[in-house]
């Protein structure tokens, strides 16, 4: 499931409303609002003016906390920063820090950093208190990172000409080591070739991932990876090229590093395997593939799969541990159940036991061909196995591979699909119609309705209700009931490419803690690693998963001090906010063409109606929309104008 969150730039909008149910709230500040955003966890909203930040709540209404630029910034510290920063103009390795947003959020934390002209700072995001004042204490902040297992922060900065890592303990609210990287001409010579794959986009840039080791902590920070003492931050060693993501094998002395080359939009990803302890490859070459299925880890080897086969690899030697890859070629997926892995080999899927061996007499066909996408693959109810794909869906036997349903339900794959699954039931689009089945059908379920989407390529999500279903596109809301029929149908008119840049979509929203909002699917899942313990016991994480929240959580009911910071003042909020969620998520926002010019309509999904129009008469305006509530933020000169 996905989140959206809109952000942009400047300027006033104006507003008007459909309906006088739904009541504007409007926060006045002293001078002119020049950004605005939701703060992800709590769901505030943070207003910086040209001398304040404040954070407002966004159920009161009120400014809980404000942070004063002359209680930040002195002449002296601010002075000598500007000369940091205008040193700094035409530096390769600052200028892959830059930024044009002056907030931004630390991924997996409640904290926040904010710069305030020449100065950054690090603040509790909960109660606006200033952690690390770096103008005072002489540094220019890159990026920070929250490691909530040691209640610390990572700061990657510069102090003169020196680049450093900074660790700050948030106990006792001090530096408790810095650590030399390097002089920041030369880490800008030496890694001249990586500055060059992110200016030509080469490389999908990653969020910051901090795994503490043996002693050591491993900080991947703008697709570098570093490995520090955790004791007194020595950097152990360093790459000299891009990684996106990385993990420690379950004995710690193992590490698997994942490239995403070719940009946003490419496919192909490059994987090896390091020696934690030194940083070198175990493998001369990487493996490059078109996309990277599955990891698992057993302490002492790992299984990869990808694009073109898998197989268990021995971490002393990195060598192949099965004789031979399981059968077929472009392993779309791999996924392990009960100690076994059932896996799709061009347009088949067979299922094998933990040697490798096939456990079905024959693969099923699950497609047409090979190009055909996978929407779905996985155990559901009644021990079957459930597929959907570009062109066909069914269930099998878990333990022989008989297709539950003689007859697959076909899919016109020139025209796109969509799905949304929750509680063993699934719901699909495709080609005008609806259908609607679960784990318990013995026959293949019949197309309901007629349903013309002005265009089906660009529905975002797919939705049901206990009324019905909802349809939501980059055009269309269409409401319809458990039968098929139409309920009501909103189509809009597109406002045009410069209108359109006007509404772009960020990872604003906590997906690190709470998934993602929208049931809109990928055909290929993010990558995860499963961790197998000598019992047998696996443990399944991706990037900042699920388990992050609870190790946090578990850490801070460990300290007092910290569990103040954490679990009153931001988790009690955090979880009412989220669970609220599942409940309310009842609207959807679309950019539209309006009498006036582009404008966003928020459309309520259960009846189609209208709630707020709010029209965008700026080239820049600055808004927001909260990717949980459906709430919108925006700036009209110096006032916050608020609709829920």
């Amino acid at each position: 499931m996905k989140n959206y969150a809109y952000v942009i730039g400047l300027t006033a909008l104006s507003s008007v409303f459909s309906t006088a149910a739904f009541s504007q709230n409007v926060v006045s500040f002293t001078n002119e609002i020049q950004e605005v955003k939701v703060e992800p966890l709590t769901g505030n909203i943070f207003v910086k003016t040209k001398d304040v930040l404040s954070s407002v709540n966004s159920q009161s209404n009120a400014i809980e906390w404000s942070i004063s630029i002359d209680k930040i910034n002195n002449q002296n510290s601010i002075a000598k920063m500007s000369k940091i920063y205008s040193s700094l103009s035409n530096n390769d390795f600052s200028n892959a820090f830059k930024s044009d947003s002056e907030i931004s959020f630390i991924s997996n934390s409640p904290f926040a950093q904010v710069k305030f002209d020449n100065n950054n700072v690090l603040i509790n995001s909960t109660n606006g208190e200033v952690l690390f004042n770096s103008a005072d204490l002489g540094y220019v902040i890159y990026s920070s990172s929250f490691i909530p297992s040691n209640n610390e922060l990572l700061i990657l900065g510069q102090k003169d000409n020196k680049v450093v890592f900074v660790n700050y303990d948030l106990i006792g609210k001090k530096i408790k080591w810095e650590s030399e990287v390097g002089d920041v001409d030369g880490l800008g010579k030496s890694l001249g070739n990586y500055f060059k794959s992110l200016v030509k986009n080469d490389v999908s840039v990653s969020e910051n991932k901090i795994i503490i080791g043996k002693n050591v902590i491993y900080a991947g920070v703008k697709n570098l990876l570093f490995a520090l003492d955790q004791n007194n931050g020595t950097v152990k060693w360093k790459t000299d090229y891009p990684v996106n993501n990385f993990f420690i094998s379950g004995n710690g002395d193992k590490m698997i590093t994942i490239l995403n080359s070719g940009g946003l939009l490419s496919s192909k990803q490059k994987l090896n395997m390091l020696d934690a302890f030194t940083g070198e490859k175990v493998w001369k070459d990487d493996i490059t593939t078109a996309y990277i299925s599955y990891l698992e880890d057993h302490g002492d080897k790992v299984l990869i799969a990808h694009q073109k086969g898998f197989n268990f690899y021995d971490y002393a030697t990195g060598e192949k541990l099965w004789k031979k890859d399981p059968k077929g070629s472009d392993i779309k997926r791999v996924i392990p159940i009960d100690g076994d892995y059932l896996y799709i080999a061009d347009n088949e899927m067979n299922l094998i036991d933990k040697e490798g061996k096939s456990k079905w007499k024959k693969f099923v066909e699950i497609a047409d061909d090979s190009e055909d996408q996978v929407y779905y693959l996985g155990k559901v109810g009644n021990d079957r196995v459930f597929y959907l794909t570009d062109t066909y869906g069914n269930m099998v036997e878990y333990a022989t591979g008989k297709k539950i349903w003689k007859k697959n339900v076909e899919f016109d794959k020139k025209r796109p699909l969509t799905y949304d699954f929750k509680d063993d039931k699934f719901l699909v689009y495709n080609n005008k119609r609806i259908y609607t089945f679960n784990s318990n059908n013995e026959d293949s379920p019949k197309p309901k309705g007629k349903i013309d989407v002005e265009n089906d390529k660009t529905i975002q999500t797919l939705e049901s209700f206990d009324w019905g279903v909802c349809i939501v596109g980059q055009n269309d809301v269409i409401g319809l009931d458990n039968d098929g029929n139409v309920i009501y149908q909103k189509t809009y008119s597109e406002p045009g490419e410069a209108a359109r840049r006007l509404m772009k979509t960020g990872g604003i929203i906590a997906s690190s803690y709470f998934g993602f909002k929208g049931s809109a699917q990928k055909a290929i899942a993010n990558t995860q690693i499963t961790y197998v313990d000598s019992n047998g016991n696996e443990i399944s994480q991706d990037l900042f998963s699920e388990s992050a929240k609870n190790k946090k959580t578990q850490k801070g009911n460990q300290n007092e001090d910290f569990s103040d910071m954490i679990d009153k003042n931001l988790l009690a909020s955090v979880n009412s906010r989220f669970n609220g969620l599942k409940q309310s998520n009842n609207y959807a926002v679309v950019l539209a063409k309006g009498s006036n010019g582009p404008e966003l309509v928020k459309v309520r999904k259960k009846d189609g109606v209208e709630v707020v129009k709010i029209s965008l008469d700026s080239n820049k305006p600055i808004y927001e929309i909260d990717g949980v509530t459906d709430n919108i933020y925006f700036a009209s000169g110096k006032d916050l104008k608020m609709y829920k």
